[in-house]
C-alpha cells in the first residue's frame, strides 16, 4: 500500500496507493508520527513553510493558512507532511545536511509556473539548503503516453520558456479523428530539479503511470461529470 523512497536515514518518504489514500489512521499504522497535515491545493505556485508554531494553531487557522498552497517545506520532526495527487506529479526533496524537506504538487499548471524550482529556492532561503546535496523522488503520476493535452496547453509551456521538443510526442486521439500532443510531465519536473542544482544521480523517478495502474487514483480515468475520485498522499516524516 506504500511506495518508499530512499532519500536518507532520518526521513521516511513515501507515496500511498488507493487502499490507503489520505487516511491518517492507516498511514499512522505504518509510520510513527503525532501530527499530520496536507494543504488544500488549487494548482498554484504557492510554497509555504510548516513550522512547530503552525501545529500550535487552532485547526481553523491551520486550514486557512494552507488554503491554495501547492508545495510545503518543513524541518518539523515527528509530523507527517504531504501533498495529494491523482495523476498530477508528486515531488519530494530532502536535504540531509539541514534535515528539512519539501513536498510538491506539480500538475501541468504548477509545472508551467515552475513550482519545483520555487520550492527548492524556498528551501535555500529558509534553511540554506545546497541543492547539490539534496535527494529527490518523483512519484507515481500520469505518463507521456497517457497525458493527452490540447495545443493551447502545449503553447503555455512554450511561452513560459520550456524547451518542449524532446518531451512532446504527437499521437492519434482515442477516437482516431486526429492527433494531439502528449507531454512528459515527470521529465519536465526532473529538469526543474536539475536546473536548481539537484544532481541527476540523486533523483529517483517512478515509472508508475497512475492512469493505467488501477492501484492508484486517476482523475482522468475516474472523474466523469460529478463523479469524484480519491487522492493518494506523497509525503515525509522527519
Amino acid at each position: 500500500p506504500m511506495e518508499y523512497y530512499d532519500l536518507g536515514d532520518k526521513i521516511t518518504a513515501f507515496t500511498t496507493d488507493r487502499t490507503v489514500g489520505r487516511d491518517r489512521e492507516k498511514i499512522a499504522e505504518v509510520l510513527s508520527f503525532s501530527r499530520f497535515m496536507y494543504p488544500h491545493q488549487t494548482h498554484t505556485d504557492v510554497v509555504k513553510e510548516v513550522t512547530e508554531e503552525f501545529f500550535a494553531l487552532p485547526e481553523a487557522e491551520q486550514k486557512a493558512m494552507m488554503e491554495g498552497v501547492d508545495a510545503v517545506i518543513s524541518r518539523v520532526t515527528d509530523a507527517c507532511i504531504g501533498i495529494s495527487t491523482a495523476d498530477c506529479i508528486p515531488v519530494l526533496v530532502y536535504d540531509e545536511e539541514h534535515h528539512c524537506a519539501a513536498a510538491i504538487h506539480a500538475g501541468w499548471k504548477g509545472t508551467v509556473a515552475r513550482i519545483v524550482e520555487k520550492a527548492i529556492a524556498a528551501m535555500v532561503k529558509a534553511y540554506e539548503s545546497n541543492p547539490a546535496s539534496c535527494k529527490a523522488a518523483i512519484g507515481p503520476g500520469i505518463s507521456l503516453e497517457s497525458f493527452e493535452i490540447g495545443w493551447e496547453v502545449h503553447e503555455k509551456f512554450v511561452q513560459a520558456g520550456f524547451d518542449m521538443d524532446d518531451v512532446t510526442v504527437v499521437m492519434p486521439t482515442k477516437d482516431g479523428k486526429g492527433t494531439k500532443p502528449h507531454i512528459d510531465l515527470k521529465e519536465i519536473n526532473r529538469r526543474q530539479l536539475l536546473s536548481q542544482g539537484v544532481l541527476a544521480e540523486n533523483i529517483y523517478v517512478s515509472d508508475i503511470d497512475t492512469f493505467t495502474n488501477k492501484q492508484f487514483f486517476s482523475a482522468r480515468r475516474e472523474q466523469i461529470n460529478d463523479i469524484k475520485c480519491g487522492r493518494i498522499l506523497s509525503g515525509f516524516v522527519l
